[in-house]
C-alpha cells in the first residue's frame, strides 16, 4: 500500500469565472493498521477466489467481518465553500452559552442546539474552520515559511500577516477619499508603510481531521489539516494539497506516544454545466458585450467628417513663434 501513496502534497492553483460557492469538496479518511490492512486483502483474495469458482465468498465475508475495523476506522464526508462542519471540541465548547463571546460564537451555539435536536449531523472526525473562525486568523498571522525558532519577521511579513484585518477596513475607507488628491507627491514614511503592500481580498478555509484514538475526539492536539483552500477577489483557487485526480491516497501519521497511520483523498466532486447551460451563458456574454458596444458607439455618436473612400487624410499642426 505504501507504493500507491501521493508524496506530492504541494499545492496547486486554479482560476475559475463560476461562482465560488458551487465549489463541493469530497474528504474520505482511513486509519491505515494491522487489522484494516488484513480485512481487505481478505476480500481482495475471495473476489479472486470466486472469479475461479473455487470457494464461496461468504466464508470469507466471515472472517473479514470479524477482522473489520471500527464504525470511526473510515469517514466520508462532502463540503461546500464555507460550509461549517463542527468539531468535537466545538460541540463541547459552544454548547454552554456562557462559553459565547462573541456574536458568532452565539451563532455556533443556536447551530449546535438544531443539530443535537434535529440528529443531523454528518460528521465525527471531519471538520472546518472557516474565513471567520478564530482558528483561520491564527494561522494565517502566526504561521513561519522559516524553520529556525529564533526568528525576526521583515517588514513585508509584518505588513502581510493583517492583510485579512486592513482589507475589512478598507471597504468602509474607500469611499472616503478625496478625489482631488489621486497622487501624493510628497508621501510620508508612514504613508508609504500603509498604502505600498499588494492587499488582495482572500477568503481562506481549512478542512481539518481529528485523527484522536478511540472514544477521545475533541482535543486540541489531535487536529490536523487535511486540506487548505484560498479563494481570491480574480476568481483564482489554491488547494493545498492537490485534488486526488489520478493519484494514490495521501499520508498522514500521527505525533504522540501512539502513532497512528491515516490515509485520506480530496476530491473536486463540484457539478459541471451541461453543454446547453454552457451555450446559454456564451449568449447571455455575448448579447452583454454587443449591447455595451452600443451603448458606448451612442455616447460618442458618428458626427464626424469622414474622407473619402479610398484615401487618407494627414493632418500636421504646428505652431509658429516669434
Amino acid at each position: 500500500m505504501a507504493e500507491s501513496w501521493s508524496s506530492d502534497a504541494g499545492e496547486s492553483v486554479y482560476r475559475s469565472r463560476d461562482s465560488v460557492k458551487n465549489l463541493k469538496i469530497r474528504v474520505r479518511i482511513q486509519r491505515i493498521t494491522s487489522t484494516t490492512v488484513f480485512s481487505q486483502k481478505i476480500q481482495e483474495q475471495a473476489a479472486e477466489q470466486r472469479e475461479k469458482g473455487l470457494i464461496e465468498l461468504s466464508t470469507f465475508n466471515t472472517q473479514a467481518s470479524s477482522a473489520g475495523g471500527r464504525p470511526d476506522d473510515e469517514e466520508d464526508v462532502t463540503v461546500g465553500w464555507q460550509e461549517k462542519l463542527f468539531s468535537q471540541f466545538e460541540l463541547d465548547l459552544f454548547r454552554t452559552e456562557a462559553a459565547c463571546q462573541s456574536p458568532l460564537d452565539r451563532q455556533y451555539h443556536n447551530e449546535i442546539l438544531q443539530l443535537e435536536k434535529s440528529g443531523t449531523r454528518k460528521n465525527h472526525r471531519i471538520f472546518t474552520y472557516t474565513d471567520y473562525d478564530r482558528y483561520t486568523n491564527l494561522e494565517e498571522h502566526c504561521h513561519s515559511v522559516t524553520t529556525p525558532e529564533m526568528h525576526t519577521p521583515t517588514f513585508l511579513a509584518e505588513r502581510m500577516s493583517n492583510v485579512r484585518r486592513r482589507r475589512q477596513e478598507r471597504r468602509i475607507a474607500e469611499g472616503s477619499i478625496s478625489k482631488s488628491r489621486l497622487i501624493t507627491w510628497d508621501p510620508s514614511e508612514e504613508f508609504v508603510k500603509n498604502s505600498h503592500v499588494i492587499n488582495t481580498p482572500v477568503q481562506t478555509m481549512h478542512i481539518m481531521g481529528d485523527l484522536g484514538p478511540y472514544g477521545k475526539l475533541g482535543q486540541r492536539e489531535n487536529e490536523y489539516v487535511l486540506c487548505t483552500l484560498r479563494v481570491d477577489s480574480n476568481g483564482v483557487i489554491t488547494v493545498k494539497p492537490d485534488f486526488n485526480s489520478c493519484k494514490g491516497p495521501y499520508r498522514l501519521e500521527t505525533e504522540g506516544e501512539k502513532q497512528e497511520l491515516w490515509s485520506y483523498v480530496v476530491e473536486n466532486v463540484s457539478l459541471s454545466m451541461s453543454r446547453e447551460e454552457q451555450d446559454r451563458e456564451q449568449r447571455v456574454h455575448k448579447d452583454l458585450y454587443i449591447r455595451h458596444k452600443e451603448y458606448l458607439n451612442s455616447l460618442v455618436g458618428q458626427d464626424f467628417e469622414m474622407p473619402p473612400p479610398g484615401i487618407l487624410r494627414l493632418l500636421v499642426n504646428g505652431e509658429i513663434g516669434e
